[in-house]
């Protein structure tokens, strides 16, 4: 299973990843929204983990830019 997890805080993020990892999956990591946004538009990935209070753009904003893209 490919995840992406969208977080900013570090070591949040990174316990997140270990974990996936140990557990077989691939992960991506993003720490801003605008980032977050353009990996889960243009990635295949089965699962989103979406942090709310991201930078440059909040989690909610993300979920909603991601679900207007006509791709989805």
């Amino acid at each position: 299973m490919r995840i992406l997890v969208i977080e900013d805080e570090a070591r949040t993020a990174d316990f997140i990843e270990r974990g996936l990892k140990e557990k077989g999956h691939a992960v991506d990591v993003c720490r801003t929204g605008p980032e977050g946004l353009s990996f889960a538009l243009g990635g295949d990935h089965d699962a989103i983990i979406l942090d709310r209070m991201l930078p440059q753009m909040d989690g909610l904003t993300v979920l909603e830019k991601w679900r207007q893209d006509s791709r989805i």
